[in-house]
């Protein structure tokens, strides 16, 4: 898993690289944590286009870093999510929890 930050105002944009699983999904959120409670973004957007393979523990991680934008009064919002991804967020309702930017056709 490759995770490069970009700074935009008050958004701090996480683009994803390669697959999540449970071998690095604590590293992953350690990252993004610490980028997070550093900056104190209004937004978290996590870029899934680069995303090739996803098992729960991706959820874990788009969920705990959703538990902290929220006790920082902050949003998350999940852009450039397809394949297989996007077959585990559907299946989990997580649109229910997170905001989803669907690609613009």
């Amino acid at each position: 898993m490759n995770i490069t930050f970009q700074e935009n105002f008050n958004e701090l944009e996480v683009r994803l690289n390669g697959e999540i699983d449970h071998h690095c999904a604590k590293g992953l959120s350690d990252s993004i944590d610490f980028k997070i409670k550093r900056l104190r973004p209004a937004l978290l957007v996590l870029d899934f286009g680069g995303v090739s393979f996803m098992d729960s523990s991706g959820l874990a991680v788009v969920m705990g870093r959703r538990r902290l934008m929220n006790s920082m009064d902050g949003g998350v919002e999940i852009r450039h999510l397809n394949g297989a991804p996007k077959k585990i967020f559907d299946m989990a309702q997580i649109t229910r929890y997170v905001t989803v930017k669907e690609d613009e056709k």
